[in-house]
């Protein structure tokens, strides 16, 4: 009789609720089509055409690209700064227990409706004025998606007064930049393997590289923006798309951390015999 293997021990450490919470982080994090590609389907149509068409075809121009890469990172040392504020004591379990009500009811609270609103105003703005537009849109969305992403990780149980724990919300804004490539030789996942790339470097740096990805992204929502057709609209739907976005990867960047202060590497071995079982079923069919 054959022994068990480490992973095939791994999943036992964790129950099926937390096995059920990191199948669906992994699902999201690992998802390998862009928040832009997503809003050109769900605005259909010619609009919808033409972007995908746009994401293809169309792009900044260089020095554009430059600017924005800039405008990006400033943004990200902003909000850095400043959407913490208020957020670094951990929260107390009755703010958890409402938090994981709201959750798992999936109630829309005003305040989250609020936000969309206000960032998407700030893109239809953008989108209008163009250019001249770019910067305070930039800003201000950055600053909105990072306070959302730092009110997450609190809720998930991280102590934002810890370096470690910032890091990781910054860590959110380039996730998606590292896909896992020819899976069949990779032997850790693109989500660890993206974390294990950024760890380690002073924060200063970390902006830097976190500011060129998202800068990657802002590019193509500023082509999406400039193109006839759409204009306000698109500007902002983008802004929409792009908070709804990274709300969701940091809901599940955040989880398999909670999940991992709970089990430590364990978690880890348990999503690669996930995604050894799923490539073995796969190739059953």
């Amino acid at each position: 009789m054959n022994s068990p293997t480490g992973n095939d021990l791994a999943p036992l450490a964790l129950t099926g609720a937390e096995l059920t919470e990191l199948e669906q982080a992994l699902a999201q994090v690992e998802a390998g089509r862009g928040v832009l590609v997503k809003l050109a389907d769900l605005m259909g149509g010619a609009v919808g055409h033409a972007a995908q068409l746009g994401l293809k075809g169309m792009g900044v121009a260089p020095g554009i690209q430059d600017k924005v890469r800039g405008l990006a990172e400033s943004a990200l040392v902003r909000a850095f700064d400043v959407a913490m504020t208020g957020l670094k004591s951990p929260a107390t379990e009755a703010e958890l227990q409402i938090s994981r009500t709201r959750n798992s009811s999936g109630a829309r609270n005003l305040r989250g409706t609020a936000l969309q609103a206000a960032v998407a105003v700030s893109g239809a703005a953008g989108g209008f004025v163009g250019l001249a537009g770019l910067g305070p849109d930039i800003t201000f969305t950055t600053l909105t998606i990072m306070r959302e992403i730092a009110r997450i990780a609190r809720e998930e149980g991280e102590d934002l007064s810890e370096e470690d724990a910032r890091r990781a919300c910054l860590e959110v804004f380039a996730l998606r930049a590292f896909p896992n490539v020819a899976a069949e030789r990779e032997s850790e996942l693109g989500y660890f393997s993206a974390r294990a790339l950024l760890r380690g470097r002073p924060v200063v740096l970390l902006i830097s590289e976190v500011a060129s990805h998202y800068g990657l992204a802002l590019g193509q929502k500023l082509s999406m923006q400039m193109m006839p057709v759409a204009g306000a609209l698109c500007g902002a739907a983008l802004n929409t798309a792009f908070l709804n976005h990274y709300r969701a990867l940091a809901r599940a960047h955040f989880t398999i951390r909670r999940l991992e202060r709970e089990h430590g590497p364990v978690v880890r071995d348990t999503a690669t015999s996930m995604r050894d079982a799923s490539a073995e079923a796969e190739a059953s069919f």
